[in-house]
């Protein structure tokens, strides 16, 4: 869903494994037992084959089928394949962060997802096919990554590209990609998520229209207007809680992305160095975009917690950082719940 900063030509990813406080991710999260990779082939509406590479246990195929045979496509469906593995395994195959990745060329491509079934791995999935139509179809006269051809003018990229507003690159960040930018449009198409750029206003009605003109022209008319996609699970008030324990290099460190869709979010977030390391030394840290960061020393043996307050919206990362030149053994929790003020209320955004 993001073209990652460096990336290789071709290769795109999304932008932050997001913990949506109010979608229920924590299961997403869990490491999943090895499995057997397993070929699945599934047809769309129009017969074509959509193949499916699952690598992990208890994966509901037709779930992710049915958001690709609603979303916008042609006969370049035929020459994708999805693979749907465990969460560690997409953080080797997309990058640490990743929610998400796609590869390929006008000849085929390959979407990378983890076994879920959640709202916003449903927007990953959708996103991440745009960008295999964007592979598949050009826009005449312009270098790739470049969307389709109204859709290009109707944002304004060539100018906004002249002016340095956006890049084909990530040289400029996620959100200023041209590729993420068109994913996210496209999305908008399908599903009631977040649009994910936040310097630019989600597609209004003039973008709608070019990009849907584009999309019945190279599918045949698969998209003018595209179905219903299937409605995203109910959010929960739930809080999501993601514990994780190991061990970390020394001068390394383990991360958690989440993301706060919205004000009056409570952040609660603990973590202990083990004591059996003579001389380890780690530190706790709370990272946002836009924020100085928040640091506490960690003591073996000791519970450090941070409790933050009426936060959000933003982005972060928890992280229990190994600072020094030892290997530690430590135990995190992250708790993401919405201030009791809006807990009792049905809003999740």
């Amino acid at each position: 869903m993001a073209l990652m900063p460096n990336a290789p030509a071709g290769v795109y990813s999304a932008r932050v494994l997001r913990l949506a406080l109010l979608a229920a991710v924590a299961g997403a999260l869990a490491i999943a037992a090895p499995a057997s990779a397993e070929v699945v082939l599934v047809k769309d509406r129009e017969g074509r084959t959509i193949t499916f590479d699952v690598q992990a246990p208890d994966v509901d195929v037709e779930w992710y089928a049915e958001l690709l045979r609603n979303a916008a496509h042609g006969d370049e469906i035929a020459r994708v394949t999805v693979r749907v593995v465990a969460t560690d395994d997409l953080r080797m195959l997309c990058g640490s962060g990743a929610g998400g990745c796609y590869s390929g060329t006008t000849r085929g491509g390959r979407i990378v997802v983890p076994a879920a079934r959640t709202a916003m791995l449903a927007h990953t999935v959708v996103h991440e096919y745009a960008h295999h139509l964007d592979a598949s179809y050009g826009v005449p006269g312009t270098r790739e990554p470049n969307g389709t051809p109204r859709w290009w003018t109707a944002r304004d990229m060539a100018r906004r590209l002249a002016a340095g507003e956006v890049s084909r690159t990530y040289s400029l960040g996620w959100d200023r990609a041209i590729a993420e930018v068109f994913a996210e449009d496209y999305v908008q198409l399908h599903l009631q998520t977040p649009h994910r750029i936040r310097w630019l206003t989600p597609p209004d009605e003039t973008v709608v229209a070019a990009l849907r003109a584009d999309l019945a022209e190279v599918t045949g008319g698969a998209g003018a207007p595209p179905p219903a996609a299937p409605a995203p699970p109910p959010a929960s008030t739930a809080p999501v809680v993601v514990t994780r324990r190991g061990t970390i290099g020394a001068r390394r460190s383990v991360s958690v992305p989440y993301e706060l869709l919205g004000p009056g979010r409570r952040v609660t977030f603990s973590a202990r160095l083990g004591v059996a390391t003579a001389g380890a030394q780690a530190r706790m840290e709370i990272r946002c975009e836009g924020e100085p960061p928040i640091l506490r020393a960690l003591v073996r043996g000791r519970t450090t917690t941070l409790d933050l307050r009426h936060r959000g919206p933003a982005r972060c990362d928890a992280i229990v950082r190994n600072t020094g030149r030892v290997r530690a053994t430590f135990t995190s929790t992250l708790r993401l719940s919405l201030e009791p003020a809006l807990a009792g209320t049905s809003r999740s955004r």
